[in-house]
């Protein structure tokens, strides 16, 4: 009983560890995510006020699915997982050629086996370091060398409401040409 006693103790010390280390990534987190948003309103806005609307008629669509490269929480990876599986399918019966990036190493992982054909790129490591433009510059430049040129497309990711909920988002992203046509 007093051996078990001290495991039991011993756990709680390295829970209670843990709980600390967790406490001091989340705040981190925190930090670096509020100068980060700018730039995501800042594009949000040009396509509110601009009124950008892709043609129907248009046949390419881009999906970029956006998660981590780790961790163990695999609802918030699954639930974009299932939306570009959504997306995918109703995008191909409505006669759309789709391809789709991955940011992030877990998304690939969820999609390879099923829809492994749909994939255009895919990109590790980029949430190591705090959001930065070079980052998302790097992945567009990717994206315009690739040689797909598409009409129209989404980018979908978890938007953050507290510790414990989140929100899988959708936003549109659309090509020069529409974007110039507007």
């Amino acid at each position: 009983v007093t051996r078990r006693l001290k495991s039991i103790k011993n756990i709680q010390k390295i829970t209670k560890s843990m709980k600390m280390v967790s406490a001091a990534k989340y705040a981190r987190a925190e930090r670096e995510l509020k100068p980060a948003r700018v730039y995501g309103i800042g594009a949000l806005s040009l396509y509110e006020k601009a009124e950008i609307k892709a043609p129907e008629d248009k046949k390419k669509h881009l999906l970029i699915g956006v998660s981590s490269d780790r961790g163990l929480c695999g609802a918030i990876h699954t639930s974009i997982a299932k939306t570009l599986k959504n997306e995918i399918t109703n995008l191909s019966n409505a006669g759309k050629e789709v391809m789709v990036v991955g940011v992030g190493d877990k998304i690939r992982g969820l999609l390879q086996r099923t829809h492994g054909n749909y994939f255009l790129l895919t990109f590790k490591e980029v949430g190591r370091r705090p959001p930065s433009f070079g980052d998302a510059s790097v992945i567009a430049l990717e994206l315009l060398n690739s040689g797909f040129e598409f009409d129209e497309g989404s980018v979908i990711y978890n938007r953050f409401r507290s510790v414990i909920s989140y929100k899988t988002d959708e936003k549109p992203i659309f090509s020069f040409e529409t974007v110039a046509g507007s």
